[in-house]
């Protein structure tokens, strides 16, 4: 595996998790409704589930990265699978359709991290699905497949905290 390809995937987890900060730091997952976390803002389970969810899947995109550096031709596939579905469609793309620039509550911010999303997702998707294509062997389905579960996961965590 070239830097060039750990690089960008730094990138797509930067610009991806950019973009999740910044909806949670808006409200957009809900800001009420939920147990009362020490004082502070509530939490509703969905809410927390959400997070959960985030957070199992940017700690879980470090094992494709490694398996990717030893030679695993399928974490290769996950990577590529990652980078194009949550950065570039779904935070980028699917970001920039819910809230075209300039987006109301959090411009330039959300806009910038929209952009980049769609630029270093792509980017990284392009170059993971190269690097997939070019190596031999056999394709271990199970890192795009466990990628492809906490996507959906992630998604269905998301839909249940969107305030009304």
């Amino acid at each position: 595996m070239t830097p060039r390809i750990l690089l960008l995937q730094a990138a797509a987890i930067a610009a991806s998790l950019f973009h999740v900060l910044i909806d949670v730091w808006i409200g957009l997952f809900g800001a009420s409704g939920g147990v009362v976390v020490a004082g502070g803002p509530t939490l509703t389970a969905a809410q927390a589930l959400t997070l959960l969810a985030f957070a199992v899947l940017y700690g879980w995109w470090n094992s494709p990265i490694a398996a990717a550096t030893a030679g695993v031709r399928g974490a290769m596939l996950a990577l590529a699978v990652l980078a194009f579905v949550w950065v570039f469609l779904g935070n980028g793309v699917a970001g920039f359709i819910a809230c075209f620039p300039p987006c109301a509550g959090a411009a330039p911010w959300q806009d910038a991290a929209h952009l980049a999303s769609v630029v270093f997702g792509g980017w990284a998707a392009w170059v993971a699905w190269s690097a997939y294509r070019a190596m031999r062997g056999p394709t271990q389905v199970a890192p795009a497949a466990t990628a492809a579960v906490l996507m959906l996961a992630s998604y269905v965590t998301q839909a249940m905290s969107f305030t009304p």
